[in-house]
């Protein structure tokens, strides 16, 4: 007599349908996902634009990419998760890794060559716009001869 697994068929028909219902939600996140789900916190204060993200859940901080076209500020990053057990099997995985991108019209116009990023303790991406109050300012008016 050997001590072999027994053929379980139902234990088959059960994993082969965890497995087909990690993939149906593997494809509906990323149908549904968009670059939205990075939400953002705008403020003005002290002669600066102040972008915050909430935390990146994963953040490679090597990775962060910020760029600044007219005023379209496009913020990219890649995350990944931390490392589990190879032998782990998830009863509930809803957190999304891998590229985020965000991009956001300015309002305001800014110095983007003076901007300054930095991630905090927290994870979240601070990034300060210097305002730039130079194409405000008075009118002259010329009579009219």
């Amino acid at each position: 007599m050997t001590n072999e697994p027994r053929f379980d068929p139902l234990k088959e028909v059960q994993n082969l349908g965890e497995q087909i219902t990690k993939q149906f939600e593997k494809g509906i996140r990323a149908v549904t996902s968009s670059a939205e789900q990075l939400l953002l916190d705008m403020y003005e204060a002290d002669g600066n634009l102040y972008i915050c993200t909430e935390a990146i859940d994963g953040l490679i901080k090597d990775s962060i990419e910020i760029s600044l076209e007219t005023n379209v500020l496009t913020i990219a990053a890649r995350t990944e998760p931390e490392a589990t057990p190879t032998t782990a099997r998830y009863l509930l995985q809803e957190r999304r890794f891998g590229p985020v991108t965000r991009a956001v019209e300015l309002t305001i116009p800014v110095k983007g060559q003076d901007a300054r990023a930095k991630v905090d303790s927290g994870g979240r991406l601070i990034i300060t716009l210097p305002i730039d109050d130079s194409i405000y300012g008075n009118i002259e008016v010329t009579p009219v001869e």
